[in-house]
């Protein structure tokens, strides 16, 4: 079906190779060579909701008039309209490089990485809204939070409550994280005034390459989730990227605040964050899957993420003051 697709879009161009890739858990994802240059294909999954698409082709323009060469995918084709496939689909360039996560381990100047990952996500939250929300595709509220600290301590309430029904913990330290979250969860009302934000902190979705004998940060992917929202969450969420972040924290702050601001009490926000991350980390790991994995590799997966959890967990109560 890509094959047809991509035939279809370029009649005059010749396919050298279709991969799927294998990071990413919200669409599929396929990188697709042609003879013309290589390009990235996405079915997408989430609904049929053309702003979507739409949203990163206005955030292009948006941020390329404030900011020259900001790191952002230019989309070359999107149907919604399932008249000749029925599915959703995108075509974008594809930025050459490839995840920070796949490359971490070979980066050595990973200061300076962080220090430019600070410098993306401060120009991104530079442009402020009047209220949290979703956006449309001309990237205007549509629909607004009514009351961004309660919607997330709701969100907060049914997490813990499925996890008593689901026995994911004992009711000991069920407990425990009830009385952590009724003690803390007004330092939710510390978060920053309302900023576009990327929504999907993951080290996915930040393409690196190799420049000389040093790594370069070459693009920020998937837009799907952009909205108007809180800039610590989008700046340090991202459940095992986070601990990278907190561990450059100093470069990634020095990379922000020459864009953006954050609040007075951000570091304690942050750890708050990581333990609402946590927490539902716990409640959803009875169901999660992975490709490329086998049942008992699945099983294992889980036990060991289940154990890995548990201790963050505990150390954030127990640090927490």
């Amino acid at each position: 079906i890509i094959k047809r697709i991509f035939l279809l879009n370029f009649p005059n161009s010749k396919i050298e190779s279709i991969e799927e890739f294998s990071e990413g858990y919200n669409n599929l994802a396929f990188d697709v060579k042609l003879d013309i240059g290589d390009f990235v294909f996405k079915k997408i999954k989430l609904g049929e909701k053309r702003r979507l698409a739409l949203k990163q082709e206005k955030l292009k323009i948006l941020l390329g008039k404030k900011f020259k060469k900001f790191p952002i995918a230019k989309i070359i084709k999107f149907d919604y309209s399932k008249e000749n496939f029925d599915f959703p689909y995108i075509i974008l360039e594809k930025i050459k490089g490839a995840s920070l996560k796949s490359s971490y381990d070979k980066i050595l100047n990973k200061g300076e990485i962080f220090e430019n990952i600070g410098e993306i996500y401060g120009k991104l939250h530079s442009f402020n809204f009047s209220s949290y929300g979703e956006l449309d595709s001309n990237l205007k509220l549509f629909k607004e939070y009514s009351n961004w600290f309660e919607n997330k301590c709701e969100k907060i309430e049914k997490t813990l409550h499925k996890i008593e029904i689901g026995n994911n913990l004992t009711k000991k330290e069920l407990n425990i994280h009830k009385k952590f979250y009724e003690k803390n969860r007004f330092i939710l009302n510390e978060e920053s005034k309302p900023c576009l934000c990327h929504g999907d902190a993951s080290n996915t979705n930040i393409i690196v390459d190799k420049v000389g004998k040093k790594f370069e940060i070459k693009g920020l992917i998937d837009f799907e989730f952009v909205r108007s929202s809180g800039a610590v969450e989008d700046l340090f969420t991202g459940f095992e990227f986070s601990e990278q972040k907190l561990y450059f924290k100093e470069s990634l702050i020095k990379g922000y605040t020459k864009y953006s601001k954050l609040p007075e009490n951000w570091e304690k926000l942050v750890i708050f964050y990581q333990w609402i991350k946590n927490i539902n980390r716990i409640s959803n790991i009875d169901t999660m899957t992975w490709k490329n994995l086998n049942e008992i590799e699945i099983v294992k997966r889980k036990e060991n993420l289940k154990i890995k959890t548990l201790d963050s967990l505990k150390k954030i109560v127990a640090d927490f003051k």
